[in-house]
């Protein structure tokens, strides 16, 4: 769990930092603004895949542990929760930053303003805020399930 906080850190870090390449046309390691944006928007993507599967493998395991140990199924209905609340915020947030990045070249290739881009690309920016905070609270609440799941494995297990 502690690596996908670390790609979402970096993400927001190159996602962030690409947004002021793109207004002030600065370098990074000889990378400009179009070969950072690529860079930037595919590890953005990546930490999103890899936070909506951890969620999903991890709530396809709670299922298997309820129905194979007979336990509550308040431990599955809670992880169905947490996806209810996180997933739909960060497809939209990913669908915006992606269009984002093809406006960039729209942008480059003067098809449209570059104003239209630099709205979406801070309103994914904002968003993005907002499913860092979403995500890092079903973390800690997927985090508890399978603490709970744990301990009541334990106690079914001794009596």
């Amino acid at each position: 769990m502690l690596i996908l906080y670390i790609l979402m850190f970096l993400s927001f870090i190159t996602v962030f930092i690409n947004g002021f390449q793109w207004i002030f046309r600065f370098p990074i390691y000889n990378a400009n603004y179009i070969s950072f944006s690529f860079i930037s928007t595919i590890l953005y993507m990546f930490t999103q895949s890899a936070v909506m599967f951890y969620l999903i493998g991890s709530g396809k395991k709670i299922k298997e542990l309820t129905i194979g140990y007979n336990l509550d199924t308040n431990f599955y209905e809670r992880a169905i929760k947490i996806k209810r609340e996180l997933f739909p915020a960060l497809t939209i947030n990913m669908l915006i930053v992606g269009t984002g990045f093809i406006l960039g070249g729209g942008v480059q290739t003067k098809v449209i303003s570059k104003y239209w881009h630099y709205f979406i690309f801070y309103l994914g920016l904002i968003h993005y805020i907002k499913v860092i905070l979403i995500q890092h609270k079903s973390l800690i609440v997927n985090a508890d399930i399978l603490s709970d799941l744990g301990e009541q494995l334990n106690n079914k297990e001794v009596i």
